[in-house]
């Protein structure tokens, strides 16, 4: 009995299960390469930006556009608005206007407000429908644009940029007309509005007759001030 306890004694360390050696832990890169990317990339943001401040003035003065040339920049042809066009509508079999009109404008709203980050650009700069999708980034008025294009290729001729300014300072949104009904998206601040013409024109005019207050709306086909 004592052999056997012996010869026990001695096997079963083998039989147990070998624990795996431990890996030596990666060398630390030398100093001047443990910048991350994040520090990076915020070195070259200084950096453009420092670009864009010293040419401002010449940038803004090629993009500059008096208030109706603003409707050439409403473009339902272009090539990427038709494009995101047909993947809103890729499930109707085929696209209705009558019908489906208000299912693919929601569609519209919702990508605009969540695909495209609304970001205030340091300069006057006009974004084209393709820059605006490629970038996945926009500011309030390019993004206004950018879906009343998507509105207008729908189907909905109607469909217009509204604008309100005073000092300088810009809200944009979208609105249109759709049956007996009206309709007010801004997918900036997430407002979708339906109701008459004169509740929709309430909400964008309590101060419109405050001084030096401007509110002006356009599309491809046209331009009308308030």
């Amino acid at each position: 009995m004592i052999y056997i306890i012996v010869f026990a004694a001695n096997i079963i360390p083998f039989l147990r299960k070998k624990e795996p050696e431990p890996k030596p832990e990666p060398e630390k890169p030398p100093c001047d390469e443990c910048e991350s990317e994040l520090d990076a990339s915020k070195r070259r943001e200084s950096i453009y930006r420092k670009i864009i401040e010293r040419y401002r003035e010449l940038i803004e003065a090629s993009e500059s556009k008096s208030i109706p040339e603003l409707r050439s920049l409403v473009r339902p042809q272009s090539s990427s608005v038709i494009e995101l066009k047909d993947t809103l509508t890729k499930d109707f079999k085929p696209y209705e206007y009558e019908k489906d009109f208000l299912t693919a404008a929601q569609r519209a709203f919702e990508f605009v407000k969540d695909e495209i980050k609304t970001e205030r650009i340091p300069v006057e700069f006009w974004l084209t429908p393709k820059d605006i999708l490629e970038l996945k980034a926009a500011d309030e008025m390019d993004k206004a644009i950018l879906l009343c294009s998507l509105l207008i290729g729908l189907g909905n001729k109607g469909a217009k940029v509204v604008v309100e300014m005073k000092g300088g300072l810009k809200h944009a949104f979208v609105m249109f007309s759709f049956g007996n009904r009206y309709y007010l998206f801004d997918p900036v601040h997430d407002i979708n509005l339906a109701g008459s013409k004169e509740i929709l024109e309430a909400q964008i005019s309590t101060e419109k007759d405050e001084e030096n207050k401007i509110v002006y709306e356009f599309n491809d086909m046209g331009y009308n001030e308030w």
